[in-house]
């Protein structure tokens, strides 16, 4: 389903927002499930075995290791008298490792449907010029495991059709040689071409230089005030808002970018667009007004997470991209 990639960008940056304000199980399971309707209805990646596997592995694995390491609640599954690993293993603690373990899937899954349905040209060409380097090395970097998958799978089919009968691990030196190999001549011929193309030259210049610092400073702190005191919101949202802008300005557009094929905004972006900042905004206004509408805390004692439905249906428009149709 082909959208302008500025409209998936904006719908990502909306559902990724959502999954990191909210720790309410049901409000992530609901986000996750769109994200996944989303990629199976815009990009034809229909859900299989592997999504479960991957999503079941990212629920047990911060379940068992909060349970493991936390002591915190009152409701006691077992207490083992040993010196160090010894203690008692609380429901609670469970609740709260799944709970960290669906947002996990949830900002995943949304993930996987905008890696599917945005590619890296696409990103680099509206990422800001000051930032260019770090985008061919982003790019650069996502593309690397999918070349050694596929040289991996060329080395093999190579084996088979030479008689090659797979020996366990003894092959493991006749598959990491030729890898090594072909993963340089790629990083060569990929450093040839971006040498010739002058890459690495430009930079931040004169106060863009300081301003820079200052805005990733200003982010941190605002982050690091929230992990600490999530109710004290409004001097937190003051330095996120005042980092952000001394970020966008000094990384702004310092001259023209040529274009060979400009991408075409349709009425449909404009739709997808709208609908998912409104739902960012929205849940981004009840994080700072009402704080606990969207979070869920088991400690002391374990509750039932509460679900309203009014919460619910603005998650339900992230699936815009699904149902909005592909012509204006």
């Amino acid at each position: 389903m082909k959208r302008h990639p500025a409209s998936w960008i904006l719908w990502a940056v909306s559902a990724m927002t959502v999954g990191l304000l909210v720790r309410n199980p049901w409000y992530l399971l609901l986000s996750g499930a769109v994200a996944i309707v989303v990629r199976w209805r815009a990009a034809g990646a229909r859900p299989g075995w592997g999504t479960l596997r991957l999503v079941v592995t990212l629920l047990v694995f911060p379940a068992v290791l909060n349970v493991l390491f936390s002591r915190a609640g009152d409701t006691v599954l077992l207490q083992l008298p040993i010196r160090w690993i010894g203690g008692p293993y609380t429901f609670e603690a469970l609740l709260f490792g799944l709970t960290a373990g669906v947002q996990i899937a949830s900002l995943l899954m949304v993930m996987l449907a905008f890696s599917a349905l945005v590619t890296p040209s696409d990103l680099l060409r509206r990422m800001p010029v000051s930032l260019a380097p770090a985008g061919v090395t982003a790019s650069i970097a996502l593309t690397f495991a999918p070349q050694v998958r596929r040289s991996f799978a060329a080395l093999r089919e190579a084996q088979q059709v030479r008689g090659y009968q797979p020996q366990g691990l003894r092959d493991l030196p006749h598959l990491v040689t030729p890898l090594v190999i072909l993963s340089l001549e790629g990083a060569l011929a990929v450093a040839e071409g971006l040498a010739a193309r002058g890459w690495g030259r430009g930079g931040l210049r004169g106060w863009r230089r300081a301003m820079a610092p200052a805005g990733v400073l200003l982010l941190g702190v605002g982050i690091a005030l929230w992990a600490l005191s999530p109710v004290g919101t409004w001097p937190v949202v003051l330095l996120l808002g005042l980092g952000l802008g001394l970020l966008c300005i000094a990384l702004g557009p310092v001259g023209g970018r040529s274009r060979y094929r400009p991408d075409i905004w349709r009425r449909r972006d404009s739709l997808v667009a709208g609908l998912s900042l409104g739902v960012a905004a929205a849940f981004a206004i009840l994080a700072v007004v009402y704080p606990g509408t969207l979070v869920y805390y088991p400690y002391p004692r374990a509750t039932w997470p509460d679900f309203q439905w009014p919460l619910a249906l603005p998650l339900l428009l992230l699936s815009a991209p699904a149902w909005v149709k592909a012509s204006d």
